[in-house]
């Protein structure tokens, strides 16, 4: 029997072994998911998530447990123990090599005598070889060479200690001796046993990828197991870094009460609704918010801008807890602007221990917060422990955060996966859908379809072809069907708001003067940066003493957070003009007295249209101004788009004035002469056995612009960095690929000349 063999590499002089590793990893999936005999509540949880017989639990649990057992088998080799010393590379991928093994006589005839104990060897293997997402389904992209050394060798121990225990840790629940694949031990040749193996572990589990298909419960079982023992991995691969016990950490993180009507009331609601009061911005419910508070478990909320829907979701979450309890709610915005004005505003008067926000950018955007002496809040540490990564998650129970945060895992993000647990036993909120690309939106189509958990989609406006995918694809109840049938939201909805006219843009920047200098706050959209900055500096260095700001992407998030709280305060009381992009359609919560757009696709032009006279009943004869002109080119949009855009804007300039309901019905009605189509390929449910993240994109890329940080910043950002300080990201400033100078030395930022930057207008395209 050989000596022990290293799980991991040492960290300050602690050595984990292989079997202290899968123990811990073990011990994690039974703290979520329990045993056979003995299911937690989280199980009960996941199968109902996954569409499962709640009979299956037994199964489950016990394919999880053998799946957390076997993992790592594949880091008994040699390649993979010089690796974690730090004397050379492995050979194939450990998790590769764990399937091969599991598929050898010894382990393979153990697991197929188990089948009638509810053991599924196919799905066991699965979540073996996927654990870290790098597996492909294809001889290309499974079990190959790592090195290009000639006639590669594998020694593999199955014969040591460690490899034993692991075995011995797998059999335990079945009261079973062992499998024993000692006689596999030895010197494996990629070209006359890896290679061979391969072929065989492909053909084997591309028949049970054909019959997935035709056995909705299996891939169902599938899928569950492999997301479980992902968690179980991660969380076993914390224990070093955690204050307590495993387990009790593991427990305590999901055996709290289910939350209730009166949690969020008391959590959420009450406190916010006193904050609008003492800002005079609180009378009482308003009848169809009350009403959207009895929407059934599937629903989706179509209101305008500034109708009070957020409030609206609230009490439909609290009715949903009434109905079916869940120990998280999860309230899912497109941007981290969003997100982070959801928590400033709802979430955070949860509390500290309850509540998070969780973006690419939280640990940032929380600093200075609630700095304020006076506001409840402060004082607060909403921060996550950063060395616990998403798992410093598990024990919030109420979430502001980016869609991408919980649903990415559809995508096989890692991060989302390791959120499963949260997500599963869940009440959510998905704001925004307007705004998502056809990526995301296959991604939430997948999601509704597939998985069983209450979600209410909110938006202003929607295509029909998204409309029809919401509504008659995913089942989700439209409210309200008849707005006039709600006084306080129809009178709102109905009353002449927009006077549109058409302009260009030199007429446009003389309107623009004019209106700042009567004492009104202006809104100038744009559809690229470097458009939104030479229109903007053009005014300024023309009337320097006018009240102008710029806000678009490109600003240092320092910058940015800076300017983002000016505008919100300076647009609310001051006469200015405001140069924006398309930012605003969703980040700036504003009330412009004149709106000026370039020419946009139509969602985009009523979302614009929506940061203009937002009162609930525009006084008469004072209707926003919307002035629309042509851009000078089409992009970033298809030329189609901006033609939709064009044939909108003059059929609302034929009207006297223009309601909500108008943009509404004229959305509905539009042709769709690109449509998005139903039922598209989603990752984590169409690919089977294997899974591979690289393959998978949550969003659609935009490869034109890239993260970066100044040239002058470099050295700021590496210490801030090596101190895991959140002014790091603050640093960080998203630029013109072509601009980047460099790479900063181990991240994977670019650098960007700082003689190209401003804080008054950001990175300049030029």
């Amino acid at each position: 029997m050989r000596a022990s063999l290293l799980a991991k590499s040492p960290v300050g002089g602690r050595e984990v072994t292989l079997a202290e590793h899968v123990s811990a990893v073990v011990e994690a999936s039974r703290a979520l998911f329990g045993t056979p005999d003995a299911p937690t509540p989280l199980t009960t949880s996941w199968l109902r998530f996954f569409r499962l017989d709640p009979n299956l639990a037994a199964r489950f649990v016990k394919n999880a447990h053998l799946a957390a057992a076997f993992h790592d088998l594949g880091k008994g080799s040699d390649g993979f123990q010089r690796a974690v010393r730090g004397h050379g590379d492995q050979y194939i991928r450990h998790e590769h090599l764990s399937g091969l093994i599991l598929r050898l006589g010894g382990f393979a005839t153990w697991l197929d005598a188990l089948r009638d104990s509810g053991v599924d060897p196919e799905i066991v293997t699965s979540a073996v070889v996927c654990h870290h997402l790098k597996a492909g389904g294809s001889q290309t992209d499974f079990a190959q060479r790592l090195t290009d050394r000639d006639r590669p060798t594998v020694e593999v121990y199955l014969d040591s200690a460690d490899i034993a225990a692991v075995a011995e840790l797998a059999a335990g629940p079945f009261g079973v001796p062992p499998p024993d694949a000692r006689g596999e031990s030895g010197i494996w040749d990629f070209e006359r046993v890896i290679d061979g193996r391969a072929a065989d572990f492909l053909y084997s589990m591309t028949r049970f990828q054909r019959m997935l298909p035709r056995d909705e419960p299996r891939k169902r079982l599938l899928l569950a197991v492999k997301a479980a023992v992902l968690a179980a991995d991660a969380a076993g691969s914390a224990v070093t870094r955690l204050d307590e016990r495993l387990e009790a950490w593991v427990q305590s993180a999901f055996a709290s009460a289910p939350l209730t009507d009166a949690d969020i009331q008391q959590m959420v609601i009450r406190p916010r609704i006193e904050e609008l009061r003492a800002q005079g911005r609180w009378t009482e419910f308003h009848d169809f918010q009350l009403a959207a508070g009895e929407l059934g478990p599937r629903a989706l909320l179509l209101a305008g801008c500034g109708s009070g829907k957020t409030l609206a979701a609230w009490l439909w979450i609290g009715a949903q807890l009434r109905a079916r309890p869940a120990r998280r709610v999860l309230f899912l915005y497109p941007t981290r602007a969003t997100a982070t004005e959801g928590f400033r505003d709802y979430v955070s008067w949860a509390g500290s221990e309850d509540a998070a926000l969780l973006s690419g950018t939280a640990p940032f955007d929380l600093e200075g917060m609630f700095d304020n002496p006076g506001d409840p809040r402060h004082g607060g540490d909403y921060a996550a422990p950063e060395r616990l990564f998403a798992l410093g998650y598990w024990h919030r129970r109420v979430f502001s955060a980016t869609v991408d945060s919980f649903l990415a895992f559809m995508a096989h993000r890692y991060a989302s996966l390791c959120l499963l647990p949260l997500l599963a036993d869940s009440i959510v909120v998905v704001d925004e859908v307007h705004s998502f690309d056809r990526r995301m939106m296959t991604a939430l189509e997948g999601f509704l379809k597939f998985f069983d958990v209450p979600v209410l989609c909110m938006t202003a406006s929607l295509p029909e072809d998204r409309l029809h995918v919401l509504r008659d694809e995913c089942g989700l109840e439209v409210f309200p069907r008849n707005p006039a049938g709600f006084v306080d939201l129809h009178s709102q909805y109905a009353a002449p708001r927009y006077k549109v006219g058409w302009t260009d843009e030199a007429a446009a920047s003389e309107l623009a003067v004019r209106a700042v200098e009567q004492g009104k706050r202006v809104l100038w959209v744009v559809n690229t940066v470097k458009r939104c900055q030479t229109i903007g500096r053009a005014i300024a260095n023309r009337r320097p003493d006018l009240a102008i700001l710029c806000y678009h992407s490109r600003f240092r998030l320092v910058d940015r957070r800076e300017r983002h709280e000016d505008v919100i305060a300076r647009f609310r009381d001051e006469a200015l003009l405001l140069v924006t992009t398309q930012v605003c359609e969703m980040s700036l919560d504003l009330d412009a007295d004149v709106l000026i757009s370039e020419l946009a696709p139509v969602p985009s032009l009523i979302q614009r249209m929506g940061r203009c006279c937002r009162k609930p009943t525009p006084p008469p004869g004072r209707p926003g101004a919307v002035h629309l002109y042509e851009p000078p080119g089409h992009h970033p949009y298809e030329k189609h788009e901006l033609e939709e855009g064009r044939e909108f804007g003059r059929s609302l300039s034929e009207r006297d004035l223009v309601s909500q309901e108008e943009l509404a019905d004229y959305l509905q009605q539009m042709a769709v002469v690109d449509p998005f189509l139903p039922g598209g390929l989603v990752g984590f449910l169409d690919s089977g056995w294997h899974a591979l993240a690289a393959e998978d994109r949550f969003r659609e890329d935009d490869d034109f612009t890239v993260d970066c940080v100044l040239d002058t910043d470099v050295d700021a950002y590496l210490t801030a960095r090596k101190r895991r300080d959140a002014a790091a990201d603050g640093l960080v400033v998203p630029a013109p690929r072509r601009a980047a100078l460099g790479a900063v030395p181990g991240t994977y930022l670019r650098v960007v000349p700082a003689r190209l930057y401003s804080t008054d207008w950001g990175f300049r395209d030029e």
